[in-house]
Order: structure tokens, then sequence, then C-alpha cells
């Protein structure tokens, strides 16, 4: 009877596997010589692992998601930054600030997140203000943007803002922000003031990004 218990290495040694076995006896074979070999996942472990990804992936969501967001307002970063420069340039041929994107001379207009626009009574006094609206903030995780540029004609000298909503009560949006005439880049900018300082307004739930005095 003792020559009955054979352990895993006897079986290798007198019954080797051959190679021309049929895949089931293969497999039998196999399970014999390894009776504890895992061969899947139960049930209960796949859903555990399913909880735990929902979990991770809930949690990481918002996070990506704000990534992905301040990717897309570089669109509209960078085109208020380029308009505040326009703008100073505009006014040192014209005595004035401009009252579209036409006049300034920066394209727009294809912009894929933002629709972009000057404020459309510009003036030696207001200042030259300039707006970027967020097409859709809620699903492109984006906020809207204004910029200011301001004259001290005692001083001689510019200052410049360009300021970011922070109202996530209203997706992000600059109540009053809008554009009138998509064609030559023409609205309302509310957010910022130009005169003879620039300036965000904070009271409009607005947060000042980048400054120049």
């Amino acid at each position: 009877m003792s020559n009955l218990k054979l352990s895993n290495k006897d079986l290798f040694c007198r019954y080797p596997p051959a190679t021309n076995l049929a895949p089931v006896a293969k497999k039998y074979l196999q399970r014999l010589i390894n009776p504890n070999n895992n061969l899947g996942f139960t049930l209960i472990e796949l859903l555990v692992v399913i909880l735990i990804v929902g979990v991770l992936s809930a949690m990481a969501f918002p996070q990506i998601l704000d990534i992905i967001g301040r990717s897309r307002e570089s669109e509209a970063r960078s085109l208020m930054g380029a308009m505040n420069r326009a703008q100073q340039a505009y006014f040192n041929e014209q005595q004035t600030f401009a009252q579209s994107a036409v006049e300034l001379e920066v394209p727009v207009g294809n912009e894929k997140y933002y629709t972009v626009f000057v404020n459309g009574t510009n003036s030696f006094t207001i200042g030259g203000l300039q707006g970027a609206k967020g097409i859709d903030n809620l699903s492109s995780g984006t906020r809207d943007y204004s910029a200011a540029v301001g004259y001290d004609p005692i001083n001689r000298t510019y200052t410049t803002v360009v300021c970011r909503s922070i109202d996530r009560d209203n997706n992000y949006i600059i109540a009053g922000l809008e554009s009138t005439d998509a064609t030559v880049g023409q609205g309302v900018v509310t957010g910022a003031e130009g005169g003879t300082r620039a300036r965000c307004i904070q009271a409009a739930g607005v947060e000042t990004l980048e400054e120049l005095r």
C-alpha cells in the first residue's frame, strides 16, 4: 500500500508528460501534479476588484477634469495676454483703445472652447477691456476670463491684468461677460476695469492671474 503514495516528483519521474497527449489528458495530468494551482478568480474576488477600481476612479475624476480644464484654459489666457499687448500698441498709434478684435488685428473666431472679444465701448477713459467667454464651462472644465489695460497719462505708464472667474456655483461664469458681434470680435466685458490703473474686480467673482504695473 505504501507504493501507492506517490509524490509529485515520483509522478514526473515515472510518468513524464508526453508531447503527444491529448489536451484534455495533459490538463488532467497537470491538475493531478499540482492540485492547488489557481485556475481563476471567484465571482466575489472580481466584484471586490471592480468595486475598488470604481472608488478610485470616482476619487480621481475631479482632479483629472481640473487638469484637462486648465490645459484648455491656456487658449483664453494666451489670447488675453496677446490682446493686452495689442491694446498698448494700438494706443501708442491712436491715443485711445480699440473697440473690436478686428481693430486690434488679433485673429479670433477659431477658438475651440471660448468666444473671445473686445469691449465695444473702450476709450481713453474706460481703458482697453478684453473677454474670453467659455462656450461650455460645465462640460469643458473651463472658466471665464477677462483682461484690461489701463493708461496713466501723468506718469505715461501702462498697467495690465488678466482675471479668471472663481464662481464655482455658477460654473465659473463672469456675469455680464457677453459677445455681441462675433464677426468683429466685439462684446461687453465685466470683471475687469482699465482707466488709469487696470485691476480685477474681486466683487465680480474673479481672481487676478497676471498683473503688470
